[in-house]
């Protein structure tokens, strides 16, 4: 989950990404898990702190990541996205959770990912979705539309996830949207919130600091007891 593109804070992303809930009340690490516990050889690009790891079995799990974070799962490779240290038709399944969108190039990514990938291999790319759906996400448009409109290095990778990987030549299999969501109990956590999700990788890193300042305002307004703010996530699952 860090890529060197914009500041991310792996731990943050660890953070936020447990405490979430969906309808049923699970969780979005487990959701973009799922279509991988099948597969022996699972290599997570742009790690960070390699969350994916706990919900596969034991030994399926192989992390890529720019830096080393302290707290990162094992084992662990240090390297770019765009040059892997692995040889072709290496891995089952590869997944990247949260990096697409800030990733520097795309293009170079895919075809590294399509050079590691084993033939009917499995890709799985989870990435917040920007276009509000739920009654939920739809009052509060008029306060969130502004946070995904800049500070994304590749806007198209939130909501036209599927055309890029069209484009880069994988079949895609599935596209779901979950609309997960985090309490905002009281004026601090909305503050802590809009601090925290651009550090994650759910928001821009790079969001701008006037929409942070409205946004924050806006949402220390609406905070109480039982009160949520949307995270919807997409997860598409493709076949090389």
């Amino acid at each position: 989950m860090t890529d060197g593109a914009g500041t991310v804070d792996s731990g943050v992303a660890e953070r936020l990404l447990r405490a979430a809930t969906g309808p049923g009340g699970g969780g979005p690490v487990r959701w973009s898990a799922a279509p991988l516990v099948a597969a022996e050889r699972v290599l997570e690009l742009c790690c960070g702190t390699g969350v994916l790891a706990d919900e596969l079995p034991a030994g399926h799990w192989l992390g890529v990541d720019r830096g080393v974070t302290p707290a990162a799962r094992r084992p662990l490779l240090r390297a770019s996205p765009c040059a892997l240290p692995l040889r072709d038709n290496a891995v089952d399944a590869v997944a990247i959770l949260l990096a697409l969108p800030r990733l520097p190039d795309l293009d170079a990514t895919f075809a590294e990912v399509r050079r590691v990938l084993r033939p009917r291999g499995t890709l799985v790319v989870v990435v917040p979705s920007a276009a509000p759906r739920s009654v939920r996400e739809l009052r509060l448009a008029p306060l969130l539309s502004p946070v995904h409109r800049s500070g994304w290095r590749h806007r198209a990778a939130l909501d036209q996830t599927g055309w890029l990987l069209a484009a880069a030549d994988f079949a895609v299999l599935s596209d779901d949207r979950v609309p997960f969501a985090l309490p905002i109990p009281d004026v601090a956590a909305a503050h802590d919130l809009v601090a925290d999700l651009p550090r994650a990788g759910l928001w821009p890193p790079d969001l701008p600091a006037a929409v942070r300042t409205r946004v924050a305002a806006g949402l220390a307004s609406r905070a109480g007891h039982g009160r949520m703010l949307p995270i919807p996530l997409r997860r598409l699952v493709a076949r090389r």
